[in-house]
């Protein structure tokens, strides 16, 4: 277990039992806990979700849920009665992750607040018949109900802080060209380099456009969510009827686009707060990008 440092894990652990609590509290309506214990072997997963992570942390884990479970957390994401019994498919696999995805989101800003910029890329996956169960460390997640009560495991394969780069100064090899110096004798001036601050014309420019971005500042804009798409036959469209299904080109682990007049100026994850639908950023456009799709601009 060389290549995870305790500190790092133990914070993991700890942040990632916080947003376990936020996030199933939020979704189910009622106070819900997730206590870490310890795991000494391997769950028989039938989701099992990778996490990349990057940043001020990179590493690999793995999230892993029994049939069970995927189907009582699949059924707290859509509201749904759970059926431990029923035949595991790939929605209840992808719905099990979606809630996941969301308490990884949730995790991910508890880490930054004490790791600084990182990335928690949550994905389905398969468990590797071929890999060391003895690698890594595994601890269970715990939440209690009322009617029954929740788990997850946790696999950390590595996890490590980002290596900080030196800031030693490197010695040049090519030589210094020699620099002018100022020469003072009485009865002359001192030589000075010329000035490199911008003219009072540049600055009165500069203040002046953002006198003209703030004007601007306060317009209120619609933004628009866009889930996917589809091309379909007017005959379709007219046959359309109260349960009706249309399938769209997106699956549900793919990112949302927001969109302002049409044009994509993010990417994100869908989430739930306080019943509502929200967006977690995790894309942003450049900010000339941002600007150029305004109808405005």
């Amino acid at each position: 277990m060389s290549d995870i440092v305790q500190e790092p894990a133990a914070s993991l652990v700890h942040h990632l039992a916080e947003a376990a609590s936020a996030v199933l509290s939020q979704i189910a309506g009622t106070t819900l806990e997730a206590r870490p214990v310890a795991l000494g072997t391997a769950i028989d997963a039938a989701t099992l979700i990778r996490i990349d992570l990057t940043g001020a942390l990179q590493g690999v884990c793995e999230i892993a849920l029994s049939a069970p479970m995927s189907a009582h957390f699949a059924a707290l994401l859509t509201g749904e009665t759970a059926d431990p019994a029923a035949e595991i498919n790939s929605d209840t696999r992808e719905a099990a992750a979606e809630l996941i995805q969301q308490i990884c989101g949730n995790a991910a800003d508890r880490l930054r607040r004490a790791f600084g910029p990182l990335e928690l890329k949550p994905h389905l996956a398969e468990r590797d018949p071929q890999a060391n169960p003895n690698t890594g460390e595994r601890q269970l997640f715990v939440i209690t109900r009322e009617d029954a009560a929740l788990e997850f495991e946790l696999h950390i394969l590595r996890l490590v802080p980002e290596p900080k780069l030196s800031a030693e100064p490197r010695p040049s090899t090519q030589p210094e060209a020699a620099q002018p110096e100022a020469v003072s004798q009485p009865g002359s001036q001192t030589t000075s380099q010329p000035n490199t601050q911008p003219s009072s014309a540049a600055a009165l420019t500069s203040q002046s456009s953002n006198r003209n971005l703030d004007l601007l500042l306060d317009i209120e804009l619609g933004v628009t969510l866009r889930f996917g798409s589809r091309q379909m036959l007017l005959q379709d469209i007219i046959e359309l009827c109260s349960g009706s299904v249309v399938e769209l080109d997106r699956r549900v682990e793919q990112p949302v686009d927001l969109l302002i007049d049409g044009h994509l100026i993010a990417q994100g994850e869908v989430v739930i707060v306080e019943g509502n639908y929200g967006l977690r950023v995790t894309q942003v456009a450049g900010q000339s990008e941002k600007i150029a799709c305004l109808p405005f601009a």
